[in-house]
């Protein structure tokens, strides 16, 4: 017979012993199985069972409103808990897992591509998902917890000027002369620089 079964059955009987045969002791004054089947001789022998003191404590209302004890919601079934990952000597590859709110999957082909997608439960307890993809035009994200850029406003209208727009200025007999004097020393300065030899050579 196995040592751990005949262990066991020990084991068993030895816990049993004392609902079977009485406590203390073998035959003891607590009622088991085995104290009524004494001979009437044998119960005087015995030694008598202390009986064990007992505190009286009266039991008063304090005004305590009564205890309601909530059960706990049902739980569901855990969900199924999956998880892949596969790649070649090419540098392809592709991984992921999903079980519940959370998972995640990525992949990368021949070219360099990388595109996946994860998606977590953040603080305030809401599914927040994330796709992404890296290639030759950088890494691009798109998500459900980006920020959002306010609609731009609607354009002001034209304020209206209060009276009629001013004037140009007007040039002054001084300036108007001063001007005809430098067109005239200009174009003289002109007609010199194209008669006179190039200095250059």
């Amino acid at each position: 017979m196995n040592p751990l079964t005949v262990l066991s059955l020990a084991a068993v009987a030895a816990c049993s012993s004392a609902q079977i045969l009485g406590y203390p002791g073998i035959y003891g004054a607590y009622p088991g199985f085995y104290s009524g089947l004494l001979p009437q001789g044998y119960k005087e022998l015995l030694p008598a069972a202390a009986p064990l003191p007992v505190a009286q404590v009266p039991l008063t209302y304090s005004g305590v409103a009564p205890v309601s004890y909530n059960a706990l919601p049902y739980a569901p079934v855990a969900p199924i808990q999956t998880q892949h990952h596969a790649q070649d000597e090419l540098g392809q590859y592709s991984f992921g897992y999903a079980g519940g709110p959370s998972s995640r999957s990525e992949t990368r082909d021949a070219f360099g591509v990388v595109r996946g997608s994860f998606n977590y439960v953040d603080s305030e307890g809401k599914v927040q998902t994330q796709h992404y993809v890296a290639d030759a035009l950088g890494f691009r994200v798109s998500a459900t917890n980006l920020p959002v850029a306010p609609d731009a406003p609607e354009a002001p209208a034209p304020l209206a000027l209060p009276g009629p727009l001013p004037e140009p200025v007007q040039d002054t007999p001084e300036v108007a002369a001063a001007k005809v004097a430098f067109k005239a020393a200009f174009d003289e300065a002109a007609v010199a620089a194209e008669a006179a030899p190039d200095a250059r050579k």
